[in-house]
């Protein structure tokens, strides 16, 4: 019976809900949760240090390299995020499955974390920088297994998997959305007037718009999410019930799944609450770098020098990297940037209100959401069951 139920609750964590799991179970199986993270930041560590050390300096003149030059420069960077995402995912999986191997890789990970890459630290830098890079990454660690513990480790966990399918659903969200949305788009793109502000914007200044849309999004979603979560589980009707439980792989509850729960907790309405506006966000943020790189593309084609020149005047500065000149231009790098910014949140819009976008993206979300709390139910009336019959 206690391996069936850690079975479910190894479940609700995995899709973000750890707030549907009983209270006694939150310690459960805490080493294998916690190294994955371990894992993650080790092999992140590794990668930055080698990033940080390395030392390009090239100088070219023809446009083909310095495009070849630029693409392998971002696919590094993407590996540079992505490989640590993908080595934590996969352990986490191994360690699902054979929970005996995360204590003896739990110590490897975290003696490489803690010293080995400290250490390495000092060959490069005073004693004292290692020392307090090895106080960081004891305090990460710390409070890694305090997050895992309280439950916020899976959403974090769930929110990283979450990114790699929104990453493998690009073709979607381009052939459904970047069309419609960049008719608006385009034209502010050949705005003088929009080069004008963006041209003079600091990074600190970019970064502060960044934020301000990114709250603007928040606010904007968190009261649609209260309403679509409203009364969702009484919703859902007995076959579909089934359906969901049975789609889960938790053949366990197939006797408790026709049924709903008792009414949500104020933490586990905030826990799906959560799942919703992160997945949301995640979402936004993958189509914001979509019509960004778009429109970079655009303007390095359609801007001619002499066009930005008597736009921008003196601020016309080309964007280096390791040496060699990229062909665009700060200005259009801004100007590429905060465009995405009013798209994504156009398309944020468009994906809660417009028909098409929410059967796309919106109601995908909402599916998940009803998965949980049939399992939920059909997992809380199997413990209120086994209790009883004690």
């Amino acid at each position: 019976m206690a391996a069936d139920e850690r079975d479910v609750e190894q479940w609700l964590r995995a899709v973000g809900l750890p707030s549907f799991v009983r209270d006694g179970a939150r310690g459960d199986r805490l080493v294998s949760r916690v190294v994955p993270f371990v894992v993650f930041a080790l092999c992140l560590g590794v990668l930055v240090q080698l990033a940080v050390g390395a030392d390009v300096d090239v100088d070219l003149d023809s446009g083909l390299l310095v495009v070849l030059l630029v693409s392998s420069l971002l696919l590094a960077a993407a590996a540079l995020v992505a490989l640590p995402i993908i080595v934590g995912i996969l352990s986490a999986r191994v360690f699902r499955a054979r929970p005996g191997a995360a204590l003896p890789t739990g110590i490897v990970a975290l003696v490489c974390y803690l010293v080995v890459l400290p250490g390495a630290t000092a060959l490069t830098a005073s004693p004292g920088e290692a020392a307090w890079h090895a106080a960081v990454h004891l305090a990460i660690v710390a409070l890694a297994v305090l997050l895992t513990w309280l439950g916020v480790g899976s959403l974090l966990a769930w929110a990283a998997h979450a990114a790699l399918q929104q990453l493998a659903a690009i073709g979607a969200l381009v052939t459904r959305a970047l069309p419609l949305l960049m008719l608006v788009v385009v034209f502010a793109f050949f705005s003088k007037p929009l080069w004008d502000v963006t041209s003079t914007m600091s990074a600190r200044r970019l970064v502060a718009v960044a934020l301000f849309f990114l709250v603007l999004g928040i606010v904007f979603v968190i009261p649609v999410s209260r309403v679509e979560m409203k009364e969702l589980d009484e919703s859902i009707e007995p076959a579909e019930r089934i359906r969901l439980v049975q789609s889960s792989g938790l053949l366990q509850l197939d006797d408790y799944a026709s049924m709903p729960g008792p009414p949500l907790a104020r933490r586990e309405r905030v826990n799906l609450q959560a799942v919703l506006v992160l997945a949301l966000v995640l979402q936004t943020l993958v189509f914001a770098a979509i019509v960004c790189v778009f429109l970079i593309v655009l303007g390095s084609f359609a801007f001619s020098p002499e066009v930005l020149r008597e736009w921008v005047g003196d601020r016309l500065s080309m964007v280096e990297l390791f040496g060699a000149e990229v062909p665009f231009t700060w200005a259009l790098v801004n100007t590429a940037i905060f465009l995405s910014f009013v798209s994504s949140l156009n398309f944020l819009v468009s994906v809660t209100t417009n028909g098409a976008y929410r059967t796309a993206f919106f109601q995908p979300l909402i599916h998940d959401a009803r998965a949980g709390l049939a399992v939920r139910a059909a997992y809380l009336r199997r413990v209120e069951a086994a209790h009883q019959g004690r």
